[in-house]
């Protein structure tokens, strides 16, 4: 089988190993509206020529098109928008946003006119969109407060003349807010996110804020061509008590009428990764060989690796299993699967750990050394399986440890799995071919697989075969490494009958 880095090409940022951290794949969503994003965000083209258009994505904005189109019928009016913090909210909210305001421009990608086709509509609606970003908004002469820069947005002066003449400064009720909407045209979109942000910073326009958002969704309930998406985080990380008690009134005060959503399920954000990362992901029929070649390994095995992976059941045989768990491999490449549903599976609680981007960042400086790694010595790994996760390149495992939130851990690393005197490499002096590194790769998968020990997690023996088994690497060996390692090691202990964590 071919190595993975000579099938596929990774983006030209990556290739050049320039520097990512989470940050630089969030969207400001404020700066997509004002066009002072990068250029793949703020221009609708290059836009839509980069994501994936993901079944969250088809769904949310196929609902939200047929509702400005007029459409009732799988159309929800308000959408309260949930993500994992970092989970690719404001990637949809910007993705609405451009749909809408450039409907023409959208209409020559062929995956927006799929997904116009999808929701059963002609053509993109004719819409006016406004935008509240909480973290980028403050008050000024022109613009008091939010509801009047909406108006604004919608409709001009006479937009804001709708609110009444103590609409400046008074939460507008749904009569005004009505006025408001037929004046911009009777089809508008309202897209708001940070809310949370926006409130902390102005603790006195909470209730203001609070009745205003109330009497839009209200509002909203009773038009046919009219919506509003409003993002709210699920995760909480350092929220204080303040903030958890506004979330909450926020999540009540639309949760009567909103149709709740996902952003991105778990399921999709590895094909958003893969489309993210790389330019070009090969030969179909490479890929084909190498998915084949490993579900057929899986399943001569099927009784010593997790049963999700291999299940068959009464209502699938194992010709249809087989073919799903191939066409997982082919999905995934050039990760192994385990490497891409470990961040689903087994970090989604960790506080810190951000969903999309989060796992952008780390897949991006892995992929960057790989890849070069790849080159320079001739590395013949047909996959990006958890164990080849390079812990021992700084600017990676600072990415890591900064998803994990866990910076303790950097002793665990050093004296265990990684580090230059480190038990695994000590283990690993004799270890040839196939064999090469492989308590390494154990030490490495188990601090993937067991979240750096942080939560109730670990990595079960099955979980590592599955996810560093390969057609020239059996069961027995990956066992045999395990058991060693942790009787070398001072920080991973057993757990369990079958499992490890780092300690």
């Amino acid at each position: 089988m071919q190595p993975w880095y000579k099938v596929v090409i990774p983006r030209k940022e990556v290739r050049e190993g320039r520097s990512f951290n989470p940050d630089e794949f969030a969207i400001a969503l404020e700066q997509v509206v004002a066009k002072t994003a990068p250029l793949d965000y703020r221009q609708p083209v290059q836009f839509f020529s980069r994501p994936c258009f993901t079944r969250g994505l088809q769904d949310h904005a196929g609902m939200t098109l047929r509702r400005l189109s007029g459409e009732t019928e799988n159309a929800a009016p308000v959408m309260a928008l949930l993500t994992q913090f970092g989970g690719g909210k404001t990637h949809t909210l910007a993705a609405l946003y451009h749909l809408v305001n450039s409907p023409d421009e959208c209409m020559g990608n062929a995956g927006v006119r799929a997904l116009v086709d999808q929701a059963h509509l002609r053509t993109l609606p004719k819409s006016r969109v406004a935008v509240f970003v909480g973290n980028a908004w403050d008050p000024s002469e022109e613009n008091p407060t939010p509801w009047v820069d909406i108006a604004r947005q919608l409709a001009g002066e006479e937009g804001v003349r709708a609110l009444g003449p103590e609409g400046r400064d008074k939460a507008p009720g749904t009569n005004n807010l009505r006025k408001l909407f037929d004046v911009a045209g009777g089809s508008v979109l309202v897209l708001c996110d940070e809310v949370l942000n926006y409130l902390n910073r102005h603790k006195d326009r909470a209730d203001a804020f609070r009745a205003f958002l109330g009497n839009l969704v209200r509002c909203m309930t009773g038009t046919t061509k009219c919506a509003a998406m409003v993002s709210l985080p699920q995760s909480k990380p350092e929220m204080d008590d303040w903030e958890l008690r506004w979330q909450d009134l926020i999540a009540k005060e639309i949760g009567r009428v909103a149709k709740q959503l996902i952003a991105n399920d778990e399921a999709e954000i590895s094909e958003v990764v893969r489309r993210r990362l790389f330019e070009d992901l090969g030969n179909d029929r490479v890929r084909k060989n190498v998915a084949k070649a490993y579900a057929d390994w899986c399943f001569e095995r099927r009784a010593q690796l997790p049963p999700e992976w291999t299940a068959v059941d009464t209502t699938a045989t194992e010709k249809k299993a087989r073919e799903f768990l191939q066409a997982r491999f082919e999905t995934c490449y050039p990760f192994h699967p385990s490497t891409l549903s470990v961040f689903q599976r087994k970090w989604q609680a960790l506080a810190q750990y951000q969903q999309t981007r989060g796992t952008l960042a780390m897949l991006a400086q892995w992929i960057s050394w790989a890849y070069r790694e790849g080159f320079t010595h001739a590395r013949t790994e047909p996959l990006l399986t958890l164990g080849s996760a390079p812990l021992d390149v700084p600017e990676f495992r600072a990415v890591v440890l900064g998803q994990l939130g866990e910076p303790r851990l950097i002793p665990a690393i050093d004296t265990d799995i990684a580090g230059a005197t480190a038990h695994a490499r000590a283990l690993d002096a004799d270890t040839k071919g196939p064999l090469r590194n492989i308590h390494g790769r154990v030490g490495t998968a188990t601090l993937f697989e067991s979240s750096g020990g942080q939560i109730d997690k670990v990595a079960h023996l099955p979980e590592l075969r599955f996810a560093l088994g390969e057609p020239d690497v059996d069961t027995t060996s990956i066992d045999n490494a395990a058991l060693a390692l942790e009787a070398k090691a001072y920080y991973i202990r057993r757990a369990g009958s079958d499992g490890f964590r780092i300690h």
